[in-house]
C-alpha cells in the first residue's frame, strides 16, 4: 500500500531542512529506507532536490521566495495541483508541512504542534502579520478537512481537538524517532556547563534560562546556542547584562551540527524550559547522547522522557539554579539519569514510527474507497 503514498519530502529542500520539520521528514525517509521496496512510499521533491536512494520521486517546480512575511505561492500553484492529479490515480498524500495540504485529495495530515493557536498574540498578531494569520487558518482548516490527522504527542493531540476542531476519531499519535546527531567536532567551553540549544521563540523560555544563571555558582556556566537573528542575539546579551548573569552565560549563537553535538555530549545536562511542545526532540536528542536532561514539568516532555528526566515548574529560575547545582555535584546522580535516558530512547524508532504511519495510510485508503 505505501507505494500508493505520495509523502511531501519538500521541507528537506529547505533552509531550515536539518532541524524542526525537516528533521522529522528526514527521520521518516530513514524508517522507511528501513522497511522492504513495497513497504515504501513515492516522495513529491523539488526539482533541484536530489531524491533518497531507494524511493521513487515526483518533481515539483518550487523556485525560491525570499518576500519576508507573505506566504510562498509556489505550494498552492505547483505542487498542491501535482498532488492531486497523483490522488485521481488513487493516491493518498502525507502532508508534513503546513504550507502544503491539498485540498480534496486524500490526505494524511501531520500536525506537528499548535503553538501559534496557544500562544496567537506572539505568533500571529499585529499588522505585519497578517500575512501569516491568513496561512496559518487556512493551514487549520484543511487539517479539520484531512481524512486522517497524524500528531507525535497525546498533548498535540488534545490541543488538536480543543484548538482546532479536529475530530478525536480522525486523530492518530504517532511518536517520532530520534534525530541523526552527526559525530562531534569542534570546540566545547570548558567544564562544568549546561546547554541551551534552541531557538528563541516566546515559547521556548530561553529567558528562564537566563534567569537561572543568576542564581548559579560561578564555576557553572550556561552554553546558549540556537539559529538566531543578530537583534534576538543582542535581546539575549542585554537580558544576561541586565540580570548580572554575563559572566556565567556563554552566547554561541548558530553552530555547526558537528560543534552542536560535541557541545551536547560534554555537557553536565541539557536544558528544555520551554512552557509548551508538540514533541520532545531536545529531550531525546540529549538522552541519546548520554546526558542528563533537565526539563519543564509539561505532558509532551513527560511523553517524551518518562521517568528519565528531571522536571522541574518553567517559572521557577531558583530551583532550576538548585538542580543544576546538584546535578553538577554529583556524579553518581549524573551517571544514573545518563543511563536511564539511553534506556529510554531505545523506545523511538524511525522504523517503528514507519510501520505505525503505514498502518494510518492503509486506514485512509479504505475509508476513502
Amino acid at each position: 500500500m505505501a507505494s500508493q503514498v505520495l509523502l511531501d519530502a519538500t521541507p528537506l529542500a529547505s533552509p531550515h531542512g536539518l532541524r524542526g520539520i525537516g528533521a522529522a521528514v528526514r527521520g521518516l525517509i530513514d524508517g522507511f529506507s528501513e522497511l522492504p521496496d513495497e513497504d515504501r512510499p513515492e516522495l513529491m521533491v523539488r526539482t533541484a532536490q536530489e531524491a533518497p536512494p531507494g524511493f521513487g520521486a515526483h518533481g515539483v517546480r518550487w523556485p525560491g521566495w525570499g518576500v519576508y512575511r507573505v506566504p510562498d505561492p509556489w505550494p498552492a500553484l505547483t505542487a498542491e495541483r501535482r498532488a492531486q492529479a497523483l490522488a485521481d490515480e488513487g493516491r493518498v498524500f502525507h502532508a508534513t508541512q503546513p504550507a502544503l495540504v491539498p485540498p480534496g485529495a486524500p490526505v494524511v495530515a501531520t500536525l506537528y504542534d499548535l503553538i501559534p493557536a496557544r500562544y496567537p498574540r506572539d505568533y500571529l498578531g499585529g499588522v505585519g502579520r497578517a500575512g501569516d494569520r491568513w496561512a496559518y487558518h487556512r493551514f487549520i482548516e484543511r487539517v479539520r478537512g484531512a481524512d486522517l490527522v497524524v500528531v507525535p504527542s497525546q498533548a498535540t493531540a488534545d490541543d488538536a481537538m480543543r484548538l482546532a476542531g479536529v475530530e478525536s476519531q480522525r486523530i492518530r499519535v504517532v511518536q517520532l524517532g530520534v534525530p541523526r546527531d552527526p559525530p562531534p567536532s569542534g570546540e566545547v567551553p570548558r567544564s562544568p556547563y549546561v546547554l541551551f540549544a534552541g531557538g528563541l521563540e516566546p515559547h521556548k523560555n530561553a529567558m528562564a534560562v537566563l534567569q537561572a544563571a543568576a542564581w548559579l555558582r560561578s564555576d557553572v556556566r550556561v552554553v546558549l546556542t540556537g539559529p538566531w537573528s543578530p537583534r534576538a542575539s543582542e535581546r539575549l546579551r542585554r537580558r544576561a547584562v541586565g540580570l548580572g548573569a554575563s559572566e556565567r552565560v556563554v552566547q554561541l549563537g548558530f553552530v555547526s551540527a558537528e560543534r552542536l553535538s560535541a557541545l551536547r555530549a560534554n555537557a553536565t545536562a541539557a536544558l528544555v524550559p520551554s512552557w509548551c511542545e508538540g514533541f520532545g526532540f531536545p529531550v531525546l536528542e540529549a538522552m541519546a547522547a548520554g546526558v542528563p536532561v533537565i526539563a519543564a514539568d509539561i505532558p509532551a516532555l513527560r511523553e517524551a522522557g518518562g521517568d528519565a528526566a528531571i522536571y522541574l515548574p518553567p517559572g521557577d529560575p531558583r530551583i532550576w539554579a538548585d538542580t543544576i547545582a546538584r546535578l553538577a555535584d554529583d556524579e553518581e546522580l549524573r551517571a544514573a539519569h545518563a543511563a536511564a535516558g539511553l534506556e529510554r530512547v531505545r523506545r523511538f524508532s524511525w522504523k517503528q514510527t514507519a510501520g505505525q504511519l503505514n498502518e494510518v495510510y492503509d486506514e485512509a485508503a479504505r475509508t476513502r474507497g
